[in-house]
């Protein structure tokens, strides 16, 4: 089995094809879009442009964890042959769930946003959703909606939350275990 995710590059690269061609489409339809901290314009402002450096740069990052994990993997022996798929699932749920969160916001839907943003937490509590992966199909998702930076900042927050849940259930029923 030939791993997918062994030459990075390609990733990184059409990641940051994907982000010019976002930050074009901005700069010819009235300017390149920038977002103020606390949404307040008298904070500093953070342009879309930054996203060509932050986006790849992510991208890099977690496809390196994605590697790492795999090659462990492989040397403990303890891969699947559905490893590579699986991958490729989450990316495209958190995918999926990104695009879904920024068409709530896109058209004014923040009641519901407001709920649907979190779920990914209680579903931490069943399912390791603080991977690489699906953080990174989450950052693209969102992207073309609130840039470069801000899915970037959104997405670390809600992975520490997930990471804190699903370690929390482990907790749990570590400890019903020890009682058994």
């Amino acid at each position: 089995m030939k791993p997918t995710f062994i030459n990075q590059w390609p990733i990184v690269f059409g990641t940051f094809v994907l982000t010019l061609i976002f930050i074009l489409w901005e700069h010819f339809n009235g300017g390149v879009i920038e977002h103020y901290l606390l949404a307040d314009e008298n904070m500093p402002s953070l342009s879309n442009w930054w996203g060509l450096l932050t986006i790849p740069v992510f991208t890099y990052v977690c496809t390196s964890l994605i590697k790492r994990r795999h090659q462990k993997k492989i040397k403990s022996g303890d891969i699947s042959q559905n490893f590579e798929i699986n991958i490729v699932k989450r990316f495209f749920y958190a995918l999926i769930f990104g695009v879904f969160a920024s068409l709530l916001w896109e058209f004014d839907m923040e009641e519901i946003l407001q709920y649907f943003i979190l779920s990914p937490v209680l579903i931490a509590f069943f399912k390791r959703i603080y991977l690489p992966e699906y953080t990174l199909g989450f950052v693209l998702g969102m992207m073309f909606t609130f840039g470069g930076i801000l899915p970037i900042l959104f997405a670390i927050v809600l992975l520490i939350l997930c990471f804190i849940a699903y370690q929390i259930k482990r907790g749990i029923v570590g400890v019903f275990k020890k009682r058994n």
